[in-house]
């Protein structure tokens, strides 16, 4: 168990003084590339499946591996309920968007499907149809 009394503070060498310095957080980023299609496919679910994805993306681009586990942080910056997100992933399982593990006491544990034709329904833009509007 993390000893919480003790601050915890992000440092770096400051390349003027040689010292070390408190740095600033750095904001929070989704890993790309993301695929159009994908996003597009699960824009069209409804509720908050786009969201889930979102989370799934960006978590999956911190983890090492193909799989991710879905944490209560990552849920809370896209203002995901746990209801919501069960409800999504759900979703984007029956869309074949993702895959699921599913242990009974345990979080599930998710893959990031491959985009595949099924996923390229969509209309595809071209430059003339974005000079019309």
């Amino acid at each position: 168990m993390a000893d919480t009394s003790v601050p915890v503070k992000r440092l770096r060498l400051s390349p003027v003084t040689g010292t070390l310095v408190e740095s600033k957080p750095s904001p929070l980023f989704l890993k790309g590339p993301v695929p159009l299609d994908w996003i597009s496919a699960a824009a069209k679910l409804p509720g908050k499946a786009l969201a889930v994805g979102i989370a799934l993306w960006w978590l999956g681009g911190m983890s090492k591996g193909g799989e991710v586990k879905v944490t209560k942080t990552a849920l809370n910056a896209l203002n995901v309920s746990r209801d919501a997100f069960y409800d999504g992933l759900k979703r984007l399982e029956e869309a074949n968007l993702i895959t699921v593990i599913r242990k009974p006491g345990k979080r599930p544990l998710v893959r990031i499907a491959q985009v595949t034709g099924a996923c390229k329904q969509q209309t595809t833009i071209t430059e003339s149809s974005l000079d019309d509007g």
